[in-house]
């Protein structure tokens, strides 16, 4: 199936480049994660509108876009600037949890629909995440190019963060990448 946002006006009204929804204010050094002009949803915004009437005592979480490409894959995607542990963690956790909530509730879909078609993408800053001692000149920690080199070979993809719990249960695929390799795996096979 695929899902017409151009038929649904919470998304209609919240469409965007990528650009904007990466804007992260996380760590020293604010700023955009990608220049990509794709169109997406911003599902912050989407949040937004969908709870706007409800009189909440507290704000969900949201995931920072939605990708729904010509193929029928769908994407959340959500950027983190900063380090990624712990607290964070737990944030995008809830991010996911809300999003995919929010989201069926939109859509009159259910889980299983996301397990089938829906992916989910973590944007790091890989400088401020390196996740061992030894740090190449790329800023990435040697464990992590490794880790990489090994699923590569078995062919498997590297997921970070824990967010692999995710897969299959909630999502298609999972997928944690630096920029470059957003920019580089995923935007170039899109654009």
């Amino acid at each position: 199936m695929k899902v017409q946002y151009n038929n649904i006006e919470i998304f209609k009204n919240n469409i965007v480049a990528l650009k904007e929804t990466s804007w992260d204010k996380d760590g020293d050094c604010p700023g955009y994660m990608t220049d990509s002009s794709i169109q997406v949803i911003n599902f912050d915004k989407v949040k937004e509108a969908y709870i706007k009437n409800m009189g909440l005592s507290s704000t969900p979480c949201s995931n920072d876009a939605l990708y729904i490409g010509d193929n029928e894959k769908i994407y959340f995607i959500e950027f983190k600037n900063g380090v990624v542990k712990n607290k964070k963690v737990f944030n995008v956790y809830n991010k996911i949890y809300d999003s995919l909530l929010i989201f069926n509730d939109i859509v009159q879909e259910n889980i299983s629909f996301c397990r089938e078609n829906v992916s989910f993408i973590l944007v790091y800053n890989e400088g401020k995440n390196p996740n061992g001692e030894n740090t190449t000149n790329d800023g990435e920690s040697s464990k992590i190019k490794i880790g990489k080199y090994f699923y590569a070979k078995a062919k498997k993809k590297y997921v970070r963060f824990g967010l692999e719990r995710f897969e299959k249960i909630y999502f298609r695929d999972v997928y944690t990448y630096t920029e470059k390799e957003f920019e580089d795996d995923f935007l170039a096979n899109i654009e």
